[in-house]
């Protein structure tokens, strides 16, 4: 397999989910890649995507958000990028999930999905733009050495 990239550029509504979901089942098709593994990406991508519509833009305008998703033999590489309102996500608290659902602060769960299913994430701000990419290791081999190199710099 050589290197597969998908772009899509998304309206911020939705209704665009739709296009999300066919756009992981073909490039997990494409990859080969396991049920499980296409399930966390869907949904850290609706949560992202429902996020970034549901509180991203103070006006009642139309939006464009682009996500690409490449992926080679090693990792899968997503790429979202959106005008709306600043947020970080890497700096963002993760919620606690151990307290009781009644306790528990609202939102924040896409963050925690993001943060426990991505082996590496990063955000920032360029030309008035949100870009956030997500990186997935797609082999064991380099699954073990992502987690290593976490705990060697913990």
């Amino acid at each position: 397999m050589g290197k597969v990239n998908l772009s899509i550029k998304l309206k911020n509504r939705l209704d665009e989910l739709d296009k999300i979901k066919a756009a992981v089942a073909e490039i997990s098709a494409t990859i080969d890649c396991h049920q499980r593994n296409s399930k966390e990406i869907n949904l850290i991508l609706e949560e992202l995507f429902t996020n970034v519509v549901s509180y991203g833009f103070d006006d009642d305008k139309e939006h464009d958000i682009d996500l690409s998703i490449s992926c080679d033999e090693s990792f899968l590489l997503i790429r979202i990028e959106d005008d709306g309102k600043p947020f970080d996500l890497a700096a963002a608290a993760t919620p606690d999930t151990k307290c009781a659902i009644e306790d528990r602060y609202i939102g924040g769960l896409g963050i925690h999905l993001v943060k426990h299913f991505m082996d590496d994430y990063k955000y920032y701000r360029k030309n008035g733009k949100n870009v956030i990419i997500l990186k997935k290791y797609i082999t064991k081999d380099q699954k073990t050495k992502a987690n290593s190199k976490v705990k060697q710099n913990s």
